[in-house]
């Protein structure tokens, strides 16, 4: 492994896709700053067991606590980074998100609050507070998924995955003068520890894809190794675009 000298901030960085990403970063020699909720739970147990691997301990890793859905908590994260001895992050990566399972029929106004404020309220706030320490040559990665181009049921998710696809062209623009490349990946069906609950909600889906002949389960490696691609020199040429990983599954009708 050759260290890169270079440090990517995580959200969402506990489990799943964030916790596949800080894994194979630090495997290609990434610094990493890692972005969790609270202590306790899964996310928190996940990063504890993260610190003490053999990856972890030949990179450098800090844990910055704090709810994205609130600003005022990720200007508080930056803050402390920064007493910390944090002056440069090179990459961000927005992979946290937080929304109810229900019709939108059914959303309350406490719904759409945390449906909004822990997705483009609470990613912009991360763009805004981190963006003044990115050097020239950064990159943003924003992780959405295919609830942003196809309806999916009980997935009011969908509609802001969306948002932060747009989103994705609107900073690219807005951040082409500070030499920072804006880019998203849009993930199919990944094999997460959500993937149960997803069976559970989506019963007649998963049947019709567990009777096609294509793999369609993404393992979130897969996802980790697009990622590292993106903030990559050798994706330079890829600015403002939103890549596709889903195995090709939505090819067919």
């Amino acid at each position: 492994m050759n260290k890169k000298d270079q440090t990517v901030f995580i959200t969402g960085a506990g489990r799943g896709v964030g916790m596949a990403m800080a894994q194979e970063f630090a495997a290609q020699g990434y610094d990493l700053i890692l972005n969790y909720r609270k202590d306790q739970g899964k996310s928190a147990a996940g990063l504890q067991q993260f610190l003490v691997s053999p990856a972890a301990q030949q990179v450098s890793v800090r844990l910055a606590k704090a709810d994205i859905s609130e600003p005022r908590e990720i200007a508080e994260m930056v803050k402390k980074l920064k007493q910390g001895g944090v002056e440069r992050i090179d990459h961000l990566v927005l992979n946290a998100a937080s929304a109810p399972f229900k019709p939108f029929s059914e959303m309350t106004r406490s719904d759409w609050k945390l449906l909004l404020n822990g997705n483009i309220i609470g990613n912009n706030s991360c763009v805004n507070e981190i963006v003044p320490l990115m050097p020239v040559g950064g990159s943003i990665c924003i992780i959405s998924s295919m609830g942003s181009r196809r309806v999916l049921p009980d997935y009011p998710l969908g509609i802001v995955k969306s948002a932060l696809e747009s989103l994705v062209g609107y900073l690219e623009v807005e951040l082409y003068a500070k030499g920072i490349r804006v880019n998203g990946l849009c993930a199919g069906m990944v094999n997460t520890d959500m993937a149960e609950y997803l069976q559970k909600l989506w019963p007649e889906l998963y049947a019709r894809y567990e009777h096609s002949p294509r793999r369609w389960l993404i393992e979130p490696k897969e996802v980790a190794d697009i990622a590292a691609f993106l903030i990559s020199p050798q994706s330079s040429a890829i600015r403002g675009t939103t890549l596709v990983a889903d195995l090709g599954m939505s090819l067919s009708a």
